[in-house]
């Protein structure tokens, strides 16, 4: 594939040879730009693909305003036309009823892990366009592509202009991040806020930029008093979004303190302004949150000797670096479905660790040290913040979520392998480029072309088209399922029962015997997450239970329907039963 881009330097005339050597170049910018526009294509005509999945709903129930209105009944059906309008913008009286809504968005949120601005934001997209399933997703797509955007302005500081043409085609390409740019979550906007905050933090304290302050201009100064505020306010947005970005202000300390040691306390008051910002929420939200839900952190801890929790952090890692370089959200369908640690997505995982030490190894003998530390510090730190402090509190933070939580070193470690494309590969340089690049589209077609989330709307073809009473049982009362349900389905006559595992049998016995019910469309999760079996004994025990219940009174139409999506909570079995021929 070299060839492609190959000059002619063996020919004896010097202006031919400099002429093929600038085509040669410009092709590949070409080609690097093609797949760019390929990376934003891609977004868009996959945004729609897939439904919602399990977290993208709560971000729907929680930008709506309407999370402290979701009530389940006990144990009793509930009309899934009274549930529906959660998912939307309620209906609102004049200016004080917006204002209404937007605080109650804030106060949903004191129930949740994240900070608000997220759904905020979505809020305000809502009330614009609606809670379509691709226009709800529409924010995040148009976050990403202002990602790019900033990327390649951060990559040409860093790089120069074909070295960041190579950082935002990787950016635009990259599994991990194309799939996050397609998820209705926060992830996308922790990315974009790294970049504009690196990006602004190296115009402002490069040495080399014209904005160094030293005539004392009032423009310079004044452009340099702008960078600092918008490094200040992107550390506020980061935080507001995700939590964790505090592992990126690591990585931004380091780099005022590489850059420009000897303006330490500018600096510090840089960031130290960003985090003051964020202090009213601290105060009044995340104290409210922690006390709400103390036992996030239980959920990411392990219990174990030494021996085990050092193999699990190393596999965390692992895991997490092949994610983000390669595999994307591959990882979350692979075998053991069940298990949160992918043996195969470890094992690649070491490959790609072993690729990005040949990355920097290949740029420390080039000498190129500066660009080396820049990649270090914004990629590899907050990994190794995240690892240091996952070892010390015994929790497993890194690679909760398949590595999303940490997704703020992504831009660092792509940009890592972009130098070393553009520095350290010499004349394999437009073939090895290339060559990822490609690898990264065939590993996004065989995620999103390959596999598909349509398991909801799978269930709601099956719901009759008639008014006839009808009744969606589901043994879970988890959130996501139960939300879902609600999204995908429609019918005036359509009932849900969701209940947990082990009161379902009973509830299910009552729900019969108060109504007649024309259909029943037994919805069984292998992941109720919530109060779930302990065992595949005790889940079989009260599947039987509840097919017993079921068929005491109805019949099986057909044989059941096993749908499958991305993730293990898209694993269940549909069956739907009618009244006999004697009923």
């Amino acid at each position: 594939m070299n060839n492609i881009f190959k000059t002619a330097t063996s020919d004896s005339t010097p202006g031919f040879s400099q002429t093929s050597a600038r085509k040669g170049l410009m092709a590949f910018d070409i080609v690097l730009l093609a797949f760019v526009g390929l990376g934003v294509g891609l977004r868009c005509l996959w945004v729609g693909k897939r439904e919602l999945w399990y977290d993208e709903v709560l971000s729907v129930l929680l930008s709506s305003g309407q999370k402290n209105a979701y009530r389940l009944p006990d144990n009793a059906p509930f009309a899934l036309s009274d549930f529906k309008p959660l998912l939307a913008i309620p209906p609102e009286s004049g200016v004080a009823g917006m204002i209404e809504t937007v605080k109650n968005v804030v106060k949903g949120t004191l129930g949740d892990v994240h900070p608000p601005l997220f759904y905020l934001s979505e809020h305000g997209w809502m009330r614009l366009f609606g809670n379509g399933e691709a226009v709800l997703r529409g924010l995040v797509l148009l976050t990403s592509l202002a990602a790019l955007a900033v990327a390649y302005f951060l990559g040409r500081r860093v790089l120069g202009q074909r070295g960041g043409l190579i950082f935002t085609a990787l950016i635009a390409m990259n599994p991990f991040f194309l799939a996050h740019s397609l998820n209705l979550r926060m992830y996308t906007g922790m990315v974009f806020w790294v970049l504009v905050s690196g990006w602004a933090w190296l115009l402002l304290e490069d040495r080399a930029t014209t904005l160094q302050v030293s005539n004392s201009s009032t423009l310079s100064r004044s452009v340099a008093g702008l960078l600092r505020c918008l490094v200040a306010l992107s550390v506020t947005a980061g935080l507001m979004t995700q939590y964790l970005f505090a592992y990126w202000l690591f990585a931004l300390a380091a780099l005022a303190l590489y850059l420009d040691r000897k303006r330490w306390f500018q600096h510090g008051l840089t960031l130290g302004a960003g985090v003051l910002l964020f202090i009213p929420w601290v105060a009044w939200g995340l104290r409210q949150q922690a006390r709400n839900r103390g036992e996030a952190l239980g959920q990411i801890s392990v219990e174990g000797g030494p021996l085990q929790s050092a193999l699990r952090h190393g596999k965390d890692l692992a895991q997490t670096v092949g994610d983000h370089l390669l595999l994307g959200q591959l990882t979350a369908g692979m075998l053991p479905v069940a298990d949160d640690i992918k043996p195969t997505a470890v094992a690649v995982g070491c490959g790609v660790l072993g690729f990005l030490v040949v990355c920097v190894i290949g740029l420390y003998r080039r000498r190129q040290y500066r660009i080396l530390m820049i990649g270090g510090l914004m990629g590899l730190l907050p990994l190794a913040v995240a690892l240091g402090l996952d070892v010390l509190t015994g929790t497993y933070t890194l690679g909760f979520g398949w590595g999303r939580s940490t997704i703020a070193a992504l831009p660092g470690c792509v940009l890592i392998v972009a130098a070393w494309l553009d520095r350290g590969t010499g004349r394999w340089r437009e073939g090895l480029t290339v060559g990822l690049l490609v690898v990264y589209l065939a590993v996004n077609v065989g995620d999103f072309g390959l596999r598909d989330r349509q398991i909801f709307h799978q269930v709601a073809r099956s719901v009759p088209e008639t008014n006839e009473p009808t009744l969606v049982v589901m043994n879970t009362q988890a959130w996501g399922h139960v939300l879902r349900s609600v999204y995908y389905l429609d019918g005036a006559a359509v009932d849900v029962l969701a209940t947990k595992p082990a009161e379902l049998p009973a509830a299910l016995e009552n729900a019969l015997t108060a109504k007649a019910y024309s259909t029943v469309l037994w919805l069984n999760s292998d992941y109720p997450l919530w109060e779930a079996p302990k065992t595949d004994a005790e889940a079989a025990a009260l599947n039987a239970q509840t097919e017993a219940v079921l068929s005491s009174r109805l019949v099986a139409a057909g044989p059941a329907q096993n749908l499958e999506g991305t993730m293990k909570l898209d694993h269940f079995t549909l069956q739907v039963y009618q009244p006999g021929d004697d009923a």
